[in-house]
């Protein structure tokens, strides 16, 4: 089912989440953030002069190296790649900046020329180049689609973090690409390679240690639109599960959702009440 018709009747809000991110890097983190990184031939032409002061004063800071002028100018929580924690306030940003800004990006928006190399996307936001940075329309951050090497690092101590804490018959992923609980399950997501994604679940309070009640393979990621709404989704028999991921969605919406199918009828659908 397309994942629009499942918020059909609400009135839409974009979830500052999201991480998402540099398609040179991970598809998965442009969608995990904003799902932001698209094509910019869909830009405006011009940059509206109200928001030239806006990207100005960003790319001042920038130059100037100014860490806490950039915290200010981030609207959180800051979505990082999962499973890296979003960065939640000011405070946090000034302790974790080297891991988003390196002096590569510090230097590309330094150096960026508003005519030349910011754009606005229709309802999306302001964009640098073809999506590294992402500004909302009172100039604040809310999404660096870049990863640096501390971060990477980062990335992979956690995946490795939590392949020692899986039962040994789900330990093994190239990358985690969700965790949820729902009100009776405990659901990830990874990201196989080759296309291809793995569902395993647990009971509501089982550890996560414990072999899974379900695992299934051969998943696939389909995307929604443009607006970032993505799902992973699985097969098993006469059984469709389907893991609905909200980047635009409702003020209301949950942060996913999953759905059981049994021969295309709705069997079970069960809101994400904490995602990681």
């Amino acid at each position: 089912m397309p994942f629009a018709s499942r918020l059909k009747g609400s009135k839409l809000a974009v979830f500052s989440q999201v991480t998402l991110m540099n398609i040179a890097f991970s598809a998965a983190l442009i969608f995990s953030v904003m799902g932001l990184s698209i094509n910019a031939n869909a830009a405006d032409e011009a940059m509206p002069q109200e928001y030239i002061p806006l990207v100005q004063g960003l790319i001042d800071a920038a130059k100037a190296n100014d860490l806490e002028a950039i915290a200010k100018r981030v609207a959180y929580p800051l979505k990082r790649e999962y499973p890296i924690p979003a960065i939640q306030n000011t405070q946090e940003m000034i302790a974790r900046f080297d891991q988003v800004f390196d002096p590569k990006l510090l230097e590309q928006i330094a150096h960026s020329k508003i005519e030349a190399d910011w754009q606005t996307m229709g309802w999306r936001g302001i964009m640098l180049g073809s999506g590294v940075v992402w500004l909302d329309f009172d100039g604040k951050i809310i999404a660096i689609n870049y990863q640096t090497p501390v971060e990477a690092k980062l990335k992979a101590e956690l995946i490795a973090k939590q392949q020692t804490a899986l039962h040994p018959s789900v330990s093994e992923f190239v990358s985690p690409a969700l965790s949820w609980e729902t009100a009776k399950f405990t659901i990830r997501v990874d990201d196989m390679g080759n296309s291809q994604y793995r569902y395993a679940a647990w009971a509501k309070g089982k550890s996560l240690s414990e072999k899974p009640d379900l695992v299934l393979n051969k998943g696939k990621l389909v995307f929604d639109g443009s607006g970032g709404n993505h799902s992973y989704q699985f097969r098993s028999g006469p059984y469709q599960y389907y893991c609905y991921v909200t980047v635009l969605g409702g003020s209301d919406s949950p942060l996913g959702e999953l759905v059981v199918f049994k021969n295309d009828q709705e069997i079970l659908t069960q809101a994400v009440i904490k995602a990681d």
